[in-house]
C-alpha cells in the first residue's frame, strides 16, 4: 500500500470510520505519519467523516456517552460509554479534532474513541479557578461564564506533534487579557485589547467558534474577538451592523 499514488491512498483511508482509521496506523509507519501529521489528511477525512453524538447522563451516576451517527438511539447496545467521572455537573468547555474538553470536579481532555482521558491541572487558571471553585459560583453563572474558554488545535505544530491550546478570555468592563494552557502550564498573553470606543460585553452562553487557526468571540453588540492560536495576537473585528434590541445574534462556522 505504501507504493500507491497519495491520492489513491486518500480515497482508501477517507472510507474508513474512525477505528479502522486508527488501526491502519499500525501497519506501516509512512501511513501513520501521513495520519497524524499531515494537515491536509485531517481536513480531508473530516470533511468526509460521519457524524456521531456526545452527551452527558447524571441519573444515579454520571456518565459520557458516545454515538456513532445512523445507530438506532433506542439501543443503548450502539451506544458506546467512554468515561464514568466523578461529580454529577459536567461541562462540555469545546471540542476540537475529536477530542473534548470537559470539567467535572476537575479539568479533562477526553477522547470519545479510544474512551482516553486526562486530567489537566488548572489551579493556575485565574478565570476557571474563579469559574468552577469560587466560593459562590453556582450552576447557572458557571454555564454563562462556560463560553470564556476556548480549546483548539496549535496549527504551528501540526507537522511535528500535534497539541492543544486551551485559551480563556478574561473581561474586565472595556479590556480583555488572555490566558493560555498547553495541558502542563498556564500562563498570560503578551495580547491585552482595549475597546473603550465600543462599551460591550461578551454574548453569554455562546461559545466561541474556532476558523482557520482562529477563536472567535461573540460580543452583544455584533463585533467579535479574536484569537490567532499560533502567533497568540488578538483584534477586534468591529460590527458591520446594528443589532436591533429583539434580534437574537449567532456566531457559527461554515463548512
Amino acid at each position: 500500500m505504501n507504493s500507491l499514488p497519495m491520492h489513491l491512498l486518500d480515497k482508501i483511508l477517507f472510507r474508513l470510520d474512525l477505528k479502522s482509521l486508527v488501526m491502519m496506523q499500525c501497519t506501516s509507519r509512512s501511513i501513520k505519519s501521513h495520519i497524524l501529521d499531515d494537515p491536509s489528511f485531517e481536513i480531508g477525512y473530516s470533511s468526509r467523516a460521519r457524524l456521531s453524538f456526545i452527551y452527558t447522563f447524571s441519573k444515579g451516576a454520571p456518565f459520557i456517552f458516545y454515538q456513532p451517527f445512523g445507530s438506532q438511539c433506542e439501543s443503548m447496545s450502539n451506544v458506546k460509554t467512554f468515561a464514568s467521572l466523578p461529580r454529577v455537573n459536567c461541562y462540555i468547555l469545546g471540542s476540537c479534532s475529536g477530542h473534548l474538553l470537559l470539567y467535572t470536579s476537575g479539568l479533562y481532555v477526553a477522547n470519545p474513541l479510544t474512551k482516553r482521558f486526562r486530567l489537566l491541572d488548572h489551579s493556575g487558571s485565574m478565570l476557571l479557578t474563579t469559574i468552577f471553585n469560587g466560593p459562590n459560583n453556582k450552576a447557572n453563572d458557571t454555564e454563562e461564564r462556560a463560553m470564556c474558554v476556548g480549546f483548539a488545535l496549535d496549527q504551528s505544530r501540526a507537522t511535528t506533534i500535534k497539541r492543544f491550546k486551551i485559551i480563556c478570555i478574561l473581561e474586565t468592563h472595556t479590556t480583555y487579557a488572555f490566558e493560555i494552557s498547553d495541558g502542563n502550564s498556564w500562563r498570560f498573553s503578551e495580547t491585552i485589547i482595549t475597546t473603550t470606543n465600543s462599551k460591550s460585553e461578551l454574548t453569554k452562553r455562546m461559545k466561541p467558534v474556532y476558523v482557520e487557526g482562529t477563536l472567535h468571540w461573540l460580543r452583544n453588540d455584533g463585533s467579535i474577538i479574536a484569537f490567532n492560536i499560533e502567533t497568540e495576537q488578538a483584534r477586534l473585528i468591529p460590527s458591520v451592523f446594528h443589532p436591533e434590541p429583539e434580534m437574537k445574534l449567532l456566531l457559527r462556522s461554515i463548512v
